[in-house]
């Protein structure tokens, strides 16, 4: 009797101490678009990003679903719905319950129950930073940067404002909100450098129209010499791409076409940086363009000026070695209206 009665209070501390630790979020799904949700957490192990799985619950017929998890802090975890993800503040004793339409995931999502303020709270600075970003995106590409920088000053100011009111209202917020000023800060810093950037890109370019293309000098698939100058007479179309680089490859395709249609009129000039030179030649010979350069990090360093700092880059050439356009259209997009602009006769 004495072991029994053990046993039963020993079972009893064991489902109370569970029921303190655990952390339940149900909800509906309306419009799901998989079968699946699940509950995650990021953590750094190692000086590494993994992502732990904490729970995962099959949909019911009515998009209705429910997990948990064991938690000893206040916790940020991902909630995944087959196509998208938000984030969640959980702690031991929370009882959420979340609907949502996946047509309009975050503005449809409402959180109740225990633990539905702080995640309400997240959920409503999420929408405030999306108006925030899509109106700063949306200034015309001729606007003063003054103008942006002012703008967004205030937006982002006015963001954290709200996430200060909440850390006043809600204590489980306060480490949170503490971790949002912070990346909020650095966005506004990081944005502004981008678009100081952007500017000077756009003022690159305008100023190269109608300048010397440079001399590229570099080898060819053989090891021998070879400058851009050469093709000199013709338009000349010059695609910077690297081996590792996907989106270069990806339109190589269009390259190929377009060179395979105008190439006795247009020189098409495929050169490859930032990248080793066998893996190169192995590519390059596979591919099978008609004219190839390869810059070394001592040839890289030719085109400075032009700002080569991203791939696939696209420079278009006249006959006279002047540049038409330093940041093409791709191959795949309006490239060939371009160059029948520039060659009426092949229309």
């Amino acid at each position: 009797m004495k072991n029994t009665l053990t046993l039963i209070i020993a079972l009893v501390i064991t489902s109370i101490t569970f029921a303190q630790n655990t952390a339940i979020l149900a909800g509906k799904i309306t419009n799901p678009t998989g079968d699946i949700v699940y509950l995650r957490q990021m953590k750094i192990e190692d000086g590494k990003r993994i992502e732990l799985l904490l729970d995962s619950a099959q949909l019911a017929a009515d998009g209705t679903f429910k997990m948990q998890a064991d938690f000893t802090a206040i916790t940020e975890v991902l909630f995944y719905d087959g196509n998208e993800m938000c984030p969640l503040l959980l702690k031991a004793g929370d009882n959420l319950y979340l609907t949502l339409n996946t047509k309009m995931f975050d503005e449809t999502i409402i959180y109740s129950g225990k633990g539905a303020a702080k995640n309400n709270a997240i959920k409503n600075l999420s929408l405030m930073n999306e108006v925030a970003m899509n109106r700063i995106y949306l200034f015309d590409e001729a606007a003063d940067t003054n103008e942006i920088y002012e703008f967004m000053d205030k937006s982002f100011d006015a963001i954290a404002g709200v996430i200060k009111d909440y850390q006043n209202e809600l204590p489980d917020f306060k480490t949170y909100g503490d971790e949002q000023l912070e990346s909020l800060a650095h966005s506004k810093g990081q944005i502004k450098k981008e678009l100081a950037q952007q500017k000077a890109f756009e003022a690159l370019l305008k100023n190269l129209i109608g300048t010397d293309g440079i001399n590229i000098t570099g080898v060819d698939l053989k090891g021998k010499k070879i400058s851009l100058s050469q093709f000199k007479g013709k338009t000349v179309v010059i695609d910077f791409w690297a081996t590792w680089c996907g989106p270069c490859k990806a339109e190589m395709p269009a390259f190929k076409v377009l060179e395979e249609k105008y190439g006795k009129d247009i020189n098409f000039v495929s050169v490859a940086l930032y990248c080793k030179q066998d893996g190169w030649i192995e590519m390059a010979t596979e591919l099978g363009f008609e004219n190839n350069i390869y810059l070394d990090k001592k040839g890289e360093s030719q085109i400075k000026d032009w700002s080569i700092n991203f791939i696939p880059r696209y420079v278009v050439l006249d006959k006279d070695f002047k540049i038409v356009d330093a940041h093409a259209a791709r191959p795949s997009g309006e490239m060939e209206a371009l160059l029948l602009k520039l060659n009426p006769d092949l229309k």
